[in-house]
């Protein structure tokens, strides 16, 4: 079968009207994160009051001053008797302005493990959304 040859539709700008040229684009302009709202989120605050009420070295209503009602629930039903320290100072990872996702390393009853900790800033506060004990 012999090659079809099909004509192509003009490309040429037209002749005679004002020439139109693409302006260039703007440059990007670098703008720096915003910091978090206040209060500044104080991750070891959140994290030893959480480890203190777990361990039964504080009562169990302080949850409801950091953590949402149903995280809050959850781990007032866990409450043990024992001793959990923390090895180092917690790290803090911001996902977005107002999120933070914490880690540390904990020692408990001789053994080292590690807990992951989400908070999240609502209504001029830091709460605590989500807590885990890796072990």
């Amino acid at each position: 079968m012999p090659p079809v040859v099909r004509r192509l539709p003009a490309y040429e700008p037209p002749v005679g009207g004002p020439a139109r040229i693409p302006l260039p684009r703007p440059r990007p302009v670098w703008v720096p994160a915003p910091e978090p709202p206040p209060p500044a989120l104080d991750a070891a605050r959140l994290l030893s009051v959480v480890l203190e009420v777990l361990d039964g070295r504080r009562p169990a209503r302080l949850l409801r001053e950091v953590a949402v009602p149903v995280l809050a629930a959850r781990l007032g039903g866990a409450v043990r008797a024992r001793t959990t320290r923390m090895v180092r100072p917690p790290r803090v990872c911001h996902p977005s302005r107002l999120v933070a996702e914490m880690s540390v390393t904990l020692r408990r009853e001789g053994r080292v493990v590690a807990a992951a900790c989400r908070a999240e800033h609502s209504g001029g506060r830091w709460w605590v959304t989500s807590f885990t004990v890796l072990e």
